[in-house]
């Protein structure tokens, strides 16, 4: 008899709000708040980008998308988002795809989540 396990991933995302708070501190609230906003932005297009030239099989447009994603992950204290990406980059350099895929999988489950607990941090407000 052969058993199909499926394999549920849950990954916490945690969001260094002394990354943030390092941001009020240097600039000004109004700076701050747009430079959240733009970097929440970009992070959400990386995203898009990746998935999208994943699709098609894009490795440069892929590499820059995690490129864009780890500046713009590691700016909002998003860390573990931002070494994934870098992960991705680096075995797709290794031109090792199983890990390459395995990365960029793990990359997207934890995107979404991490978006959505940025605007949960009451000190972001549109």
């Amino acid at each position: 008899m052969t058993h199909v396990t499926r394999l549920h991933f849950n990954e916490a995302v945690h969001v260094n709000e002394d990354e943030l708070t390092r941001l009020y501190i240097k600039m000004d609230f109004r700076q701050a708040e747009r430079l959240i906003i733009e970097a929440i932005d970009t992070l959400s297009q990386g995203l898009a980008d990746a998935e999208t030239a994943y699709g098609n099989d894009e490795e440069r447009h892929l590499m820059a998308a995690c490129r864009k994603i780890a500046k713009s992950a590691q700016r909002l204290g998003l860390d573990t988002l931002a070494t994934v990406a870098r992960d991705v980059r680096i075995a797709m350099h290794q031109q090792d795809r199983h890990a390459s895929h395995a990365t960029l999988a793990r990359l997207m489950r934890l995107g979404e989540p991490s978006l959505r607990e940025l605007w949960h941090i009451k000190a972001i407000q549109v």
